[in-house]
């Protein structure tokens, strides 16, 4: 069960368990978190509790009863899961198979620690926005108007209720204000303030923490049998992401990829090799949207190593042995005068990219002002 397989947390499923068992469970609760944070294991695993048949002050769900058997599969009468998916018109160009919300289910029982992100780089339709529509909300609010089988809870778990359009966040924001009897929504985001203020008044917010390294050590080796030194190697890297700490272990040469992508931006940002800088938009034009925002976060991580090198506090830069010795010659470049910048820009052109900015617009107008903030301080060639 979902519950038994999250390491460590016990705070917060103590604190969720007590609300229930107390009655004292309010009809809206957001769990929130940085990025990593294991805020969707946690919000299953919590309604696997709810529903289980077998509870007692101090058990996790029982995993035999009947009701166990059907939330394994994330499946009970009641329950619904919303999460963003591409607009009606362009679902009709996918498959089955390449459905978010079908992607999501396989995924997930490979990984119950997956992002949103990791759903739409299997997804086709890189290019597109995935939101959470009207319609999508109308259905929810038609299904919690039933009374609850059993006398349970009709739950409800949104995930990234952030990418809700506007029109569906004001019509949730009405059903909060009157909910349905024995109904919990369950909203579960990295990005709360991203969210109507009047939403957030109407719920209760649970912080969740990010995994300690240790946390992430034990369950590496434990779960995938890696090596005692990688796994250590890669929980400094993860900065509590148990997640990426997962993919990295099975994806190192692509998560290398990125320092080979930016230590290649940097050099044709330095010189404005155009022929050179044309080459390298086509190459992520062809991988999409959301490896442009990969890649943005990516640097985004390396400006805040380059400032700590730039302090000195070298003891705070966690990454790889490779993204130490290229940080120890680029923070030449970005230091402490033209970081702040720096980040403005690429956080902006983050945003942009979320917004469906035109992505080789996007990619020059970075490369000029990339151009114009990198001061030379030494050889190109050291970079």
């Amino acid at each position: 069960m979902l519950w038994k397989e999250l390491p460590n947390l016990s705070s917060s499923k103590n604190y969720l368990t007590e609300l229930y068992l107390n009655n004292s469970l309010p009809h809206a609760i957001m769990l929130k978190g940085e990025e990593g944070a294991a805020i969707l294991p946690l919000a299953l695993g919590f309604v696997q509790f709810i529903y289980c048949d077998n509870l007692s002050k101090k058990d996790f769900p029982c995993g035999e009863c009947k009701s166990c058997k059907q939330t394994k599969n994330l499946f009970y009468p009641g329950f619904q899961f919303v999460l963003p998916k591409f607009s009606a018109s362009s679902q009709k160009q996918e498959s089955n198979e390449d459905d978010i919300q079908l992607l999501f289910y396989q995924l997930f029982k490979e990984n119950i620690f997956l992002s949103f992100d990791d759903i739409l780089k299997e997804a086709k339709g890189k290019n597109k926005q995935a939101f959470i529509s009207v319609q999508d909300i109308h259905k929810v609010i038609e299904s919690v108007s039933y009374s609850a089988i059993g006398g349970k809870y009709n739950v409800v778990c949104i995930w990234h209720p952030e990418m809700m359009m506007p029109a569906a966040a004001n019509k949730l924001l009405k059903t909060l204000e009157e909910p349905p009897p024995q109904t919990l929504f369950i909203l579960i985001t990295h990005q709360p303030e991203e969210l109507l203020p009047t939403i957030i008044s109407r719920v209760q917010q649970i912080h969740v923490p990010l995994f300690s390294d240790k946390d992430i050590v034990d369950y590496l080796i434990d779960k995938y049998s890696a090596e005692p030194s990688k796994a250590q190697e890669i929980s400094e890297i993860c900065n509590g992401n148990l997640n990426k700490a997962i993919g990295i272990l099975h994806h190192f040469d692509e998560y290398s990829a990125l320092l080979n992508d930016f230590r290649e931006f940097a050099r044709l940002s330095i010189k404005y090799d155009y022929d050179g800088i044309d080459q390298w938009i086509k190459k992520y034009e062809t991988a999409g949207r959301e490896a442009v925002k990969r890649f943005l976060q990516y640097v985004l991580d390396v400006l805040h190593h380059c400032l700590l090198q730039n302090y000195q506090l070298n003891h705070l830069i966690k990454t790889t042995q490779q993204e130490k010795e290229f940080i120890s010659k680029f923070y030449l470049y970005a230091h402490s005068e033209n970081i702040p910048k720096l980040y403005e820009v690429f956080n902006e052109a983050y945003h942009h990219v979320v917004r469906n900015a035109n992505l080789r617009m996007l990619l020059n107008t970075l490369f000029l002002k990339s151009n114009e903030l990198l001061k030379k301080q030494n050889t190109v060639s050291n970079v």
